[in-house]
């Protein structure tokens, strides 16, 4: 075996199987279903490539905002499967319209795994929406060089960890390369998911899934949803489903995600974005009960990206009201209190058990205190709604 970077701390970015020479490298799934680096020496020369690339070995440069704002689609209905204020969508558009560009992100494949691709004006809506899960990079790095070379301009949009293998990657700056990081709250295991789907499709009678949700600006925010096309198949709320309810209270992150050293004020990319949290309650905001995003823009090709985006409206805010409300800026995520006996009982009895054994009961009591207290309020605005 040969390590190429402290394991705790790999982040599964790839970067070193995709700039291996000799194709000497392939991400395995360990025993807690991390996707990890295994080297077959039989094929390795030696070379140190993998080591010297690596971004837990190697920084990539950090860059300070230049200017932090609240974003938001204009159309209701083009956010409508986006997480919050839907400026992923907007870039990607810009950039295919305006730049005659490529835009490379999420989404899901066989067996519902997410992955990245490279997507044309024709794909575009396949990108849209949070994937809580770590998406499988593949030779996607390799594709990105092609383009670059080939003098499209080019839109990633990743992780801040899968933004800095590919320019650990790429080892060189590109004027056509435009990245956008995402406020990342952490990221579990694919295995986890394609678990309980695979569960659910003979319990429920699933046929033909083509997507799945957990964020949206409609009544299936924070649920677990499954589709064929837009026809629901299957929904529930986080707290029913084991694996959202893993991922929001952290329990099941990839373990490097403890320790990511992305967390912080200075990023990797041209534009950050995330959900803005907490707008509005110290300074006043316009639009309240709007989901927006939080914007910063860290280079100046950034900024022009943004200027070209007609279908987004902008407004100005201060770069301490968004730490505030995102603890990414300032800080890693906590490692869970119960997470080594989550990974205790998920080798030995399955993920289902290491939930229960683990989080679900305190999260369903919390989950129906909550729905008794604001029950009398909800009867209130029902009872007024009918007059």
């Amino acid at each position: 075996m040969m390590n190429i970077c402290d394991y705790h701390l790999c982040t599964g970015c790839a970067t070193c199987m995709n700039v291996c020479p000799h194709k000497a490298i392939s991400m395995q799934s360990d025993k807690h279903g991390e996707l990890h680096p295994v080297v077959d020496m039989a094929n390795c020369i030696g070379c140190g490539l993998c080591i010297n690339r690596c971004p837990v070995n190697q920084d990539t440069e950090r860059l300070e905002p230049r200017k932090c704002l609240a974003v938001w689609e204009k159309s209701l209905n083009d956010r409508k499967y986006s997480a919050s204020g839907g400026v992923a969508a907007a870039l990607y558009r810009t950039v295919v319209s305006a730049y005659k560009g490529i835009g490379y992100g999420v989404e899901w494949g066989d067996e519902l795994k997410a992955h990245f691709v490279r997507a044309n004006e024709y794909h575009l809506d396949a990108l849209k929406g949070s994937k809580y899960v770590q998406a499988i990079v593949g030779n996607i790095y390799g594709q990105v060089k092609m383009d670059l070379y080939e003098k499209r301009t080019v839109l990633f949009i990743g992780l801040p960890c899968q933004i800095a293998g590919l320019k650990n990657y790429l080892h060189k700056e590109y004027a056509n390369l435009i990245t956008c990081d995402l406020l990342c709250h952490g990221v579990p295991p694919q295995d986890y998911l394609v678990k309980e789907i695979k569960s659910l499709i003979p319990s429920k009678h699933l046929k033909n899934i083509t997507n799945c949700r957990f964020r949206g600006n409609d009544k299936y925010n924070y649920w677990l949803t499954l589709w064929n096309g837009d026809k629901l198949l299957y929904g529930k709320k986080a707290v029913h489903s084991y694996y959202l309810t893993g991922f929001l209270t952290s329990i099941t992150l990839r373990e490097s995600c403890y320790h990511c050293k992305y967390s912080d004020r200075k990023r990797v990319a041209d534009i950050t974005i995330g959900d803005f949290w907490g707008i509005g309650k110290k300074e006043p905001f316009a639009h309240p009960g709007r989901k927006v995003s939080v914007v910063t823009v860290n280079t100046q090709k950034g900024m022009e990206l943004l200027s070209k985006c007609d279908s987004l409206m902008m407004v100005e805010r201060s770069y301490e009201e968004a730490t505030q409300g995102n603890t990414q800026l300032r800080h890693p995520l906590v490692r869970h209190e119960k997470r080594e006996l989550f990974w205790q009982v998920y080798r030995d009895e399955g993920i289902e058990q290491a939930f229960i054994h683990t989080i679900y009961q305190e999260v369903s009591r919390t989950y129906w205190k909550n729905t008794v207290k604001r029950a009398p309020k909800e009867l209130v605005k029902r009872l007024i709604g009918r007059r």
